[in-house]
């Protein structure tokens, strides 16, 4: 399985290095490190993880920097962005934004939000190195496409006990296909899970109640 590694650099190398050995790098997989300024500090940090990773496989881990600047926000999320897409090819990606400015945490999120493929995974590290928060993707895929009045109807019919096609589709009075075409896309958010195909059965997950109190 190839990893594509995308984390946040700030004057501290030990959060990025932490999530080099958390998610087992090897050959093969690639690590993006992304900051803004490269002052002396954040040179050092990044030197680090290069000699680092030069050492343990040589030249099968590539490894690079991206510095963004904040004169331009939006050119610095679509730099970001376009980073994300070029390695959505591989099985994993991870975006870590335990490190750096605040700013540029900001401005890698909002970078996911504009391509978020599908086998994505943001998390962050606690500062006192104590845990690691996994964020829901499903939340910037809701942030990124809004649900629309007829997906939050169908959401809150299944919410309160409507769980099959055809109750639902009689119930709202919209056809079946309708239905099914609403209920695919709240699945691939993450709002509802699939119990059964055939008849197809569903049910809320955790995420629709933070959506729909």
């Amino acid at each position: 399985m190839r990893t594509a590694l995308i984390a946040t650099l700030g004057f501290d190398e030990k959060f990025c290095y932490r999530a080099i050995l958390r998610h087992g790098i090897k050959e093969g997989d690639r690590v993006i490190l992304i900051t803004t300024q490269m002052v002396e500090r954040v040179a050092k940090a990044y030197e680090w993880i290069r000699k680092l990773l030069e050492t343990s496989y040589g030249d099968r881990v590539e490894v690079e920097v991206l510095q963004v600047e904040l004169k331009s926000v939006e050119k610095a999320i679509r730099e970001v962005a376009d980073k994300i897409k070029e390695v959505e090819g591989y099985d994993l990606v991870v975006v870590n934004i335990s490190g750096g400015m605040r700013v540029l945490v900001v401005i890698v999120l909002l970078a996911c939000m504009l391509g978020l493929p599908e086998n994505l995974k943001v998390e962050i590290e606690k500062e006192d190195f104590s845990d690691i928060v996994e964020l829901p993707v499903g939340v910037l895929k809701i942030v990124k496409s809004p649900l629309g009045d007829d997906k939050v109807e169908v959401l809150k019919a299944v919410m309160n006990g409507l769980r099959d096609v055809r109750g639902l589709s009689k119930h709202l009075g919209k056809d079946e296909s309708t239905i099914r075409r609403h209920l695919a896309a709240l699945e691939k958010m993450g709002l509802i899970e699939v119990k059964k195909r055939k008849p197809l059965i569903v049910s809320a997950t955790e995420l629709a109640g933070l959506i729909v109190p």
